[in-house]
């Protein structure tokens, strides 16, 4: 059983720990700690990040009175920081602060657009007709999300076109901001089979009587709008790829281009 403190050493001259890789007991872990942030300081090192597991989140207490602080928690484990750099301010990054959301602008070849009503209201409010869509999974694409959630809805497989518009709304959930990016899409089914848990109804409804309905939201109007500009110009916000900065893979890229599908939506 090892007796030292186990750690790494990042490229922005902090340093990384984890519980789980420690064989020390609790109060060990914490005075081998409190002796190399002595150490550390000295080394002219800066940030301290610490992953504590809930396996071992006994040690918590006493790692807060070192001055570490909360930076994020996911399920499992929390994970604290402490600047150790007294001449230099603190640089740590703050954790995600955004969510993403995805919908699908989905349109058929008699020009009507698929939209939903939620079984799920936001302070009791009348449920209104408005586009499928959800949050991305981690690691998820965007187009891929708008697919996903689109045949877990409303049972529609599609295909992704291009991205009409984005929303960036501020003071969302939990004080995050939200991306919701609204794609077009091509159905490539057309027989509804809504999702019976988070969808009350479902259809296919005339775009011009969507974007005149009473309840349709002034952003869903906006995006209408620019779904129409898009038709008539042909141009759109295509998704493309790129090589990454080490070579090694490829990263989707979105921008502005001559959309060939988009007449044929």
């Amino acid at each position: 059983m090892s007796t030292e403190l186990v750690f790494t050493k990042d490229s922005y001259k902090g340093v990384v720990l984890d519980t789980s890789h420690q064989e020390l007991g609790p109060d060990e872990f914490v005075e081998k700690l409190k002796e190399a942030i002595v150490q550390w300081k000295t080394e002219g090192k800066r940030g301290l990040w610490l992953k504590a597991h809930k396996e071992q989140c006994i040690v918590i207490p006493k790692i807060i009175e070192l001055g570490f602080d909360f930076h994020h928690a996911k399920p499992g484990y929390v994970c604290l920081t402490k600047w150790l750099s007294e001449d230099v301010p603190n640089h740590i990054p703050g954790y995600a602060n955004h969510y993403l959301g995805v919908a699908g602008f989905v349109v058929n070849d008699q020009n009507q657009i698929l939209v939903i009503r939620e079984v799920f209201t936001i302070q009791n409010r009348v449920s209104v007709w408005k586009l499928p869509g959800g949050l991305a999974d981690a690691g998820e694409e965007i187009k891929t999300t708008a697919i996903r959630e689109v045949r877990e809805e409303t049972g529609i497989e599609t295909e992704f076109v291009c991205v009409i518009a984005y929303r960036h709304l501020h003071n969302y959930r939990h004080g995050c901001s939200d991306f919701y990016h609204v794609c077009l899409m091509r159905p490539l089914t057309t027989e509804i089979k809504a999702c019976p848990v988070e969808i009350q109804d479902c259809q296919w409804m005339d775009l011009n009587e969507y974007e005149n309905l009473d309840g349709t939201s002034d952003v869903n109007r906006f995006f209408v709008q620019k779904y129409r500009e898009m038709i008539s110009t042909g141009y759109g916000i295509a998704a493309g790829t790129v090589l990454s900065y080490d070579k090694k893979s490829l990263n989707t890229v979105y921008s502005v281009g001559k959309i060939d599908q988009v007449n044929n939506v």
